[in-house]
């Protein structure tokens, strides 16, 4: 629980009871939940929400019990659910969703993988499929390719056939590498250099998750013509930032010659609930074969959900952070 603005100093642990599920509900026994960056957004006050709150976007978890309406044959069954309220409510033992946007889990995929293929890869999956229209042979920008959502872009973008180039610190390259990326150490290398001097006046496509303060660059890593997707603000530290990225994308989008594209996770056009049950159901089949294998950097017990923030936002860990319940 949330209740003021702040680090992972704020989380409380709060008791409550057991909730019950309404007419076409099912309640989820919470085997794992996903740590996104969007929590601590809330957390600090970058992007709005209700106070007092339950971070959480996604969960993967056991049905204990069904309202009215649902068949008993979903007792035991385990699922994945993207909480209604987007970006709340998933740090809990038990939760309460309508059955027709669960997920099913197939039983060669364990729960925190499941849940670690939820909100960034469904992302990946929209922002590169959706929004770039990505195609094998196209080439590939992915900033900070190291993080959880970085390494599910990098994967969907490499499982398409495209060749791709991710930044990240020099520590983390050999994950970079590891995934099928060419890595680019942001700190001692221009990466638009680099990338304009490896392809033919730039790359297709850029993911962009840093700011406004990059954007710029992004743009010029990129071909004429080609997709710069923005979708986070990893350096954000108040409301003032949005403010900042809006005017900045909007100058861009009118002025640079490159498809500008922002995406907001069940917000944006392509990212509704049941294209989201969708993409999920997809990405669970493809691990299930063998084809993706997330990169789960770290496993935090439930109540201790203020450790894995302060990992998170100091940019400690490599790949998924998730809750175990």
């Amino acid at each position: 629980m949330v209740r003021r603005i702040g680090g992972p100093e704020v989380l409380e642990v709060e008791e409550r009871s057991v909730p019950e599920p309404r007419r076409g509900q099912v309640r989820l026994r919470v085997l794992a939940a996903g740590v996104a960056y969007g929590d601590l957004m809330r957390a600090k006050g970058v992007m709005p929400v209700r106070r007092p709150f339950t971070p959480g976007y996604d969960v993967v978890g056991e049905i204990d019990a069904v309202g009215p309406g649902v068949s008993d044959e979903r007792l035991g069954a385990r699922v994945g659910a993207i909480l209604p309220a987007i970006g709340t409510g998933g740090y809990a033992e038990h939760v309460c969703v309508a059955a027709k946007t669960t997920v099913p889990v197939p039983d060669a995929v364990s729960a925190d993988v499941a849940v670690a293929l939820g909100v960034n890869y469904i992302s990946a999956r929209q922002i590169l499929h959706g929004l770039c229209r990505i195609q094998s042979g196209q080439t590939v920008l992915v900033h900070g390719a190291s993080g959880g959502v970085g390494t599910a872009l990098v994967d969907v973008a490499v499982l398409a056939g495209a060749n791709v180039w991710g930044t990240a610190s020099a520590a983390k390259h050999d994950v970079v590498r590891a995934r099928g990326a060419v890595p680019i150490d942001y700190r001692t290398e221009d990466f638009v250099e680099r990338v304009l001097a490896e392809t033919d006046g730039g790359v297709d496509h850029v993911t962009e998750s840093v700011g406004p303060e990059q954007l710029d660059r992004s743009v010029a890593a990129t071909r004429r013509g080609g997709t710069v997707v923005f979708f986070g603000l990893t350096t954000a530290s108040g409301p003032a930032a949005l403010l900042r990225s809006a005017w900045t994308f909007v100058r861009l989008w009118a002025t640079s010659g490159r498809r500008l594209r922002f995406y907001g996770f069940g917000s944006t056009p392509g990212s509704r609930m049941a294209v989201c049950v969708h993409d999920w159901t997809s990405l669970l089949t493809d691990a299930a074969a063998g084809q993706l294998n997330p990169l789960i950097g770290a496993r935090v017990p439930l109540l201790e959900a203020a450790s894995a923030h302060d990992l998170l936002g100091r940019g400690a860990v490599t790949g998924k952070i998730v809750l175990m319940g």
